[in-house]
């Protein structure tokens, strides 16, 4: 065999850019029977079926790199959808701190007070703060 039919699979390695050892190890299903060393070189057609193995490879970790980033996206989208909406329903029941609740025989500011409640007698004896 010529070495022109042939390449190391230590450069295939550096080629593809994995070890020499996920090649030697995926060589058996590329068709090479014989034990290899990372020094050895095997024939351009099973380089060929490794490098179309490791590109496939290579494709399907990219793919589920990119599938898992826009579920995480999506997730992070979704959360901030759902914080934004409990953030929103809290602030639309809460009453009004400008009109507080007024108790039993207590009217509410800028309210007239009923005649014969315990507030209408004690307003009509104590006048408001700061009016002589």
């Amino acid at each position: 065999m010529s070495e022109a039919n042939q390449i190391r699979i230590n450069e295939l390695a550096r080629e593809l850019e994995v070890k020499a050892k996920a090649i030697i190890d995926y060589l058996p299903e590329a068709g090479v029977a014989e034990k290899k060393t990372h020094s050895s070189s095997i024939e351009l057609d099973a380089a060929e079926k490794v490098r179309k193995h490791f590109h496939e490879v290579a494709d399907a970790e990219a793919a589920a790199e990119r599938a898992a980033a826009a579920a995480e996206k999506a997730a992070k989208e979704a959360a901030i959808k759902a914080a934004r909406a409990r953030s929103a329903a809290p602030v639309a029941a809460k009453p009004s701190a400008a009109a507080p609740a007024a108790g039993p025989g207590i009217a509410a500011p800028g309210k007239p007070v009923p005649a014969g409640t315990p507030a209408a007698a004690k307003s009509a004896v104590v006048p408001p703060a700061g009016k002589p």
